[in-house]
Order: structure tokens, then C-alpha cells, then sequence
């Protein structure tokens, strides 16, 4: 597939990162604002490339981002994930909220199609578990086992709130809180809060964090 030089000229001309990936997971195209925040020089061809092949730091989150392109393709819909990179030689961490959808070509999906806006809140919390390196942190539920609500507790759990914080947190009773715990050990066949931590953990179901705990306390300027 040959994309239109109009295509290419409105993407290369915009200010924020974009790029069309095939159904494989291999880059068709990134603009110069994805190079930036990658670290990729202009001299590089990324084409035919997947994301553990790229010379950045990022490259350890392959299996992670093309999870998450197939999840795209399978449900046709918009999916999106936060996304920390160390950019410029002072390695300065810039937080970004990324998109992508299918994109079609003559009526058939031929690829997936992800564009980037900065996060201009992010809790503490985000920067600091990841230091200096990059991070993905993906905002769909790992799976569907959970209800909303569950994932959410489930959240605080596995940043090492207790009861009474996750209480606060939420808004809710804090017997209300334990049976949802109950619920999430039982949904798993788990019998104690450390077992649930170290399985969700071992599966990195620890990136997910729910849109609404996102938005807090730091302000990226």
C-alpha cells in the first residue's frame, strides 16, 4: 500500500506524534514528533521495523504494544495508553496519552493508525515507578474477569493502599470494600491480599490504571 503524499504531508506537518503500523505490528510510517520522543534519528528507517527491533529504550515493551494493536484490530475500536519516555540527551520524561484505531484502505482494515497527546496531569505515582526509563501504562482492563468497580480497587491494592485508603479513595464503606477484595480473590482462586499482589503482578496486570486515578496531583508543564 502506497500512502497518498497529502496523507503524508498533513501527518509530517503535525506537532504531535502519529504513525500507521501494518497488521503485523511492523511500521509503515512515524512523523517527526514520534522520532523525538523515541529518540530516533531522521537518518533511520523504521519501515518494516516492529517495536522491539527500534534502538530505544522503549524496545522492551514490544510484546505490550502489539498486545495492545491486536486488541484494536479484534474490536475495531479505540484503544489507549499512557506512554513514558526519557526524551533528548537530558533524558527529561515527558508523559503522553496515545491512541490508535483501525485504519482502512479501500473498505479493509490494513493496519493500525496511533496518534499522541501530551498528559498534562499525571499522578505522582507514574513517574515515580518508573525512574528514568520508559513505561507503558495501558488504561483498557487486562481482561474482563473483573467488573469496573473491582479493577479499581484492585488498583490501589497493587500500589500498596490499605483498606481504610482504598475506602477514601473510592467513596465507599470499607465493609463494601473488603467484599469487593473477597470477589477479586475469589474471581481468582486466590486466598489472601499478598497472593493477589504477586499474581497480578507476575502477569503485569500492575500497568493498568483506570482513566479517573490518572488525572491527579502533578501538572506536566
Amino acid at each position: 500500500m502506497i500512502l497518498s503524499s497529502d496523507l503524508i504531508s498533513f501527518w509530517d506537518s503535525l506537532d504531535w506524534p502519529c504513525g500507521l503500523k501494518d497488521t503485523s505490528s511492523r511500521f509503515i510510517y512515524v512523523n517527526e514528533a514520534y522520532r523525538r520522543i523515541q529518540n530516533l534519528p531522521k537518518s533511520y528507517d523504521i519501515v518494516g521495523r516492529d517495536h522491539g527491533e527500534l534502538p530505544t529504550e522503549s524496545s522492551q515493551y514490544r510484546d505490550e504494544f502489539q498486545n495492545h494493536d491486536r486488541l484494536v484490530l479484534e474490536t475495531k475500536e479505540i484503544k489507549s495508553s499512557i506512554e513514558i519516555h526519557p526524551v533528548g540527551k537530558e533524558k527529561i520524561l515527558e508523559g503522553w496519552i496515545l491512541h490508535k484505531r483501525p485504519f482502512f484502505y479501500n473498505n479493509e482494515i490494513i493496519g493500525v493508525y496511533f496518534w499522541g497527546e501530551p498528559a498534562q496531569k499525571l499522578d505522582l505515582e507514574v513517574y515515580t515507578i518508573f525512574g528514568k526509563k520508559p513505561g507503558s501504562i495501558t488504561l483498557t482492563p487486562p481482561n474482563s474477569t473483573l467488573s469496573k468497580r473491582e479493577w479499581e480497587v484492585l488498583y490501589f491494592l497493587l500500589n500498596g493502599a490499605n483498606i481504610k485508603r482504598i475506602s477514601k479513595e473510592i467513596g465507599l464503606e470499607i465493609n463494601t470494600i473488603r467484599k469487593y477484595i473477597d470477589n477479586i480473590k475469589h474471581k481468582f482462586g486466590l486466598y489472601s491480599q499478598s497472593q493477589i499482589v504477586d499474581y497480578c503482578k507476575s502477569n503485569n496486570w500492575d500497568r493498568y490504571v483506570p482513566l479517573n486515578y490518572l488525572v491527579r496531583h502533578r501538572i506536566i508543564n
